[in-house]
């Protein structure tokens, strides 16, 4: 085995092994998204409660096993519970959209520290109110895909590079705008507001914690989410449960 890493971590999912053992998936500062055994967890009072609950974060020990894809797990200690998110059931379904988008989209072993500092900050933002639920996610769909090199392209055509995108429209399988004379060929694509054009675009590079004081009209908001939505399920086509919980709670 390697020499032991240690690492901030929020974790993603947790599945049950054989009597005492779990097999966790982490988003690590260190070394991007982790699977990995720890042993001996498993009893009827376990020392540390919260601590292996998905979305809290915490510091971690682990060892990369040569030529395996699962890494051991010596050590798991709680830093955050965010208990204010546990004792609100929409707040609990968007950070179980959060850490599930991450896990559907984020290759095993590929660090990216700003995907951490992202997840860990819309968490952090959630639990202690730092504005509407619904626009904290918006700017977390939006920085999570312009960190993931998908960004849409929002102020040239995609097809021409024209600058002129006034009169056109959001191709959502082109991944951007198009111009009045590219518009044709995308007989799918449709008009979005410029208001969540300009939002889209200022948060892409935003530093986060400025991200959380813009506001936008109920308008733009419907928009922007609608737009964000049908962006992400042609591009990333994963059925998420946590949005299926989302819908059926009616948030």
């Amino acid at each position: 085995m390697s020499n032991p890493k240690e690492s901030e971590a929020i974790l993603l999912r947790k599945v049950e092994l054989r009597e005492t053992s779990l097999l966790l998936t982490f988003y690590t500062k260190e070394s991007g998204k982790i699977s990995g055994v720890i042993k001996g967890v498993r009893s009827p009072q376990p020392q540390f409660a919260g601590v292996y609950e998905p979305f809290t974060l915490d510091k971690v020990t682990y060892y990369e096993k040569k030529n395996k894809d699962l890494f051991v797990i010596s050590q798991c200690d709680l830093l955050e519970y965010f208990a204010p998110i546990r004792a609100d059931i929409e707040c609990i379904a968007y950070a179980g959209y959060f850490i599930e988008f991450v896990d559907s989209v984020c290759q095993a072993s590929e660090k990216n520290e700003d995907i951490f500092f992202l997840l860990r900050d819309s968490l952090n933002a959630i639990a202690n109110k730092k504005g509407s639920i619904k626009r904290i996610a918006r700017v977390f769909e939006i920085k999570l895909l312009n960190l993931l090199g998908l960004m849409p392209r929002l102020k040239q055509c995609v097809e021409c590079d024209s600058k002129d995108t006034f009169n056109g429209a959001f191709s959502i399988k082109n991944g951007g705008m198009l111009c009045g004379k590219c518009i044709k060929k995308d007989i799918t694509s449709r008009k979005i507001l410029q208001g969540t054009v300009n939002f889209m675009d200022f948060i892409s590079t935003m530093p986060y914690e400025k991200t959380l004081r813009i506001n936008v009209t109920e308008k733009v908001g419907k928009d922007l989410e609608d737009v964000l939505r049908g962006f992400l399920d042609y591009h990333v086509q994963k059925r998420f449960k946590s949005l299926e919980f989302m819908r059926q709670i009616g948030v």
